[in-house]
């Protein structure tokens, strides 16, 4: 099964790293903006379905939940 996480986390830090030098060219304030946006909109993506399991002392699945939900 593809690793989503490992994917998204690759692919935000490139995006990440190529910002600031971006940040120094005038004409590119735009697409930084753009891309600082995206970076946001991901990570609210990823915090809403992101999902792990809850197990109990033994290590038996619970139950799986999301991670912005109350326990």
């Amino acid at each position: 099964m593809a690793d989503y996480q490992k994917m998204y986390a690759v692919l935000c830090a490139a995006v990440d790293d190529v910002i600031g030098p971006l940040e120094k060219i005038p004409m590119a304030m735009q697409p930084v903006r753009t891309l600082r946006e995206a970076l946001l909109r991901a990570e609210d993506i990823y915090m809403d379905t992101s999902m792990y399991a809850e197990k109990d002392e033994n290590g038996n699945l619970l139950r799986l939940l999301r991670e912005n939900t109350e326990r």
